[in-house]
C-alpha cells in the first residue's frame, strides 16, 4: 500500500515537473516570440476596427511602400489629408518627443501632436513602430486634438508584433 502511494506521488511529481518545465500551459508571449520589424507586412498591423475611428472615408485596403530600411502601409485618402500610415523600421527618430504615452507597457514618443496630425513612435529590441495619423477635415469636427486617438491602433499593432 505504501509503495503504491509512493509510486503515485513520484509519478504525479514527475508530471507536475514536466508541465512546469514546459511553461505549464502559460499562453503569455515571450520576448522570443517578438516579430522583427522587417519580418512583418505593416498592412497586417491594422484592421477596420482600429482604422475606422481615424478615417472619415471608407477604410479600404492599405497601400504598401517598401524601402531598404523601412516598410510602410497607408490607408485613407491623401487628397482629403486624412490618412493613417503604419511603418516598421530598425531605427528610432532622433527627434525629442513632445510627450511620452505609455501603451501596453511600452514607452511611446509623441513626435508630432496637434488637431491635424499625430506621430507616435515605439522602439523595442525588435524594431521601431511608427504610427502617423493625419486627421484632415475631421480635425475641425472632433474636439480630441491629441495622439490619444491613435492609442487603440498602437495597442493593436504592438500586440500583433508581440512587442507588448
Amino acid at each position: 500500500m505504501y509503495r503504491r502511494r509512493a509510486a503515485r506521488a513520484v509519478a504525479l511529481g514527475s508530471v507536475v515537473a514536466a508541465l512546469s518545465a514546459c511553461g505549464g500551459g502559460d499562453d503569455e508571449p515571450t520576448s522570443d516570440d517578438a516579430v522583427r520589424w522587417d519580418a512583418v507586412d505593416p498592412c497586417t498591423l491594422a484592421d477596420v476596427a482600429t482604422l475606422d475611428p481615424l478615417l472619415t472615408a471608407d477604410v479600404g485596403n492599405g497601400t504598401p511602400v517598401e524601402a531598404d530600411e523601412r516598410r510602410s502601409c497607408t490607408w485613407g485618402r491623401p487628397e482629403t489629408l486624412n490618412t493613417v500610415t503604419v511603418t516598421t523600421t530598425d531605427s528610432a527618430a532622433p527627434d525629442k518627443p513632445l510627450r511620452i504615452i505609455e501603451v501596453l507597457g511600452n514607452e511611446g514618443r509623441a513626435l508630432a501632436e496637434s488637431k491635424y496630425q499625430c506621430i507616435l513612435e515605439f522602439t523595442t529590441d525588435s524594431g521601431t513602430l511608427l504610427i502617423d495619423t493625419t486627421f484632415g477635415l475631421d480635425a475641425v469636427a472632433d474636439p480630441d486634438t491629441s495622439c490619444n486617438r491613435s492609442v487603440p491602433l498602437a495597442e493593436h499593432s504592438l500586440t500583433l508584433l508581440h512587442w507588448a
